[in-house]
């Protein structure tokens, strides 16, 4: 008989406990999730849609295209964005009840000069398990995802130092060169440490990354680094880019030759 009393108790106990509503102060502790985003491409010649949402009703959408802090005072999202220049959008959910998200960021380009019939040598050549469709990916306009085991669009190199040879096929007036890359240190993907462009072996541009080896926190991301060039007509460039010499103390993977991984060249 005890047995049986004991174990409605539970049973009521329990079922209370069940249908029991998290109070506010409870739910404010609760960080929404960050909004999920559609673009239908990240590299367009005379615009782009990009689709926010976010998984839970009553979320509103709060958004910055000027690098500045989003508030409840930034611009509401109720609609698509179409974007018709190169910019980075920024966007966070609010609720009444929870805790804002994290900010969500997204950049895209607006690409100024359609170079897919140029003609590209690499040297080395990628990995053959990320090779995507060779040099042509470099030039397609399709972007690639953090998720890159799951994408293939990516060239991936574990080498110090690659050459991408450009010619193309017609002069350009050029000033600057933006290379589309990843970085994802836990998988061994790091930032390069240099670029050089080169025109006839003149060194026309470079960028020297000193923050390549710091330690970053983010997961995987794709970035957009830009290397200013001399501002002249060009039909022929050479890009290469250095890797760190050895994947840094901290990490488990230490003194490996890093991965770089790439998947456009845009000319501007």
């Amino acid at each position: 008989m005890k047995k049986i009393i004991y174990i409605l108790i539970f049973i009521v106990g329990f079922s209370c406990a069940k249908n029991k509503k998290p109070n506010y102060a409870q739910t404010k502790e609760i960080q929404l999730v960050s909004p999920n985003f559609t673009v239908d491409s990240i590299f367009f010649k005379n615009n782009a849609t990009i689709h926010f949402s976010s998984v839970l009703a009553n979320t509103t959408l709060k958004y910055t295209e000027d690098n500045s802090s989003i508030t409840q005072q930034s611009k509401t999202l109720k609609s698509p964005l179409r974007i018709e220049k190169s910019t980075t959008i920024a966007v966070k959910a609010f609720h009444t009840d929870y805790k804002e998200s994290e900010t969500v960021k997204l950049q895209v380009k607006k690409i100024k000069h359609n170079i897919s019939s140029a003609a590209i040598r690499i040297f080395p050549e990628p990995s053959s398990t990320y090779s995507a469709n060779g040099a042509a990916s470099l030039t397609d306009l399709k972007s690639g995802y953090p998720q890159f085991k799951k994408n293939n669009a990516w060239l991936g190199f574990n080498a110090k130092e690659i050459s991408f040879n450009i010619i193309l096929d017609k002069p350009l007036l050029l000033s600057k060169i933006t290379l589309h890359t990843l970085t994802a240190q836990g998988d061994w993907i790091f930032a390069p440490e240099h670029i050089s462009i080169k025109n006839n072996n003149t060194i026309i541009g470079e960028l020297v990354n000193k923050e390549a080896s710091k330690q970053s926190f983010s997961g995987a991301n794709v970035n957009f680094t830009e290397v200013p060039i001399t501002p002249k007509i060009y039909n022929a460039l050479t890009i290469v880019v250095k890797s760190l010499n050895g994947i840094p103390n901290w990490h488990s993977g230490a003194n490996n030759i890093p991965w770089f991984f790439i998947d456009e060249i845009i000319v501007e």
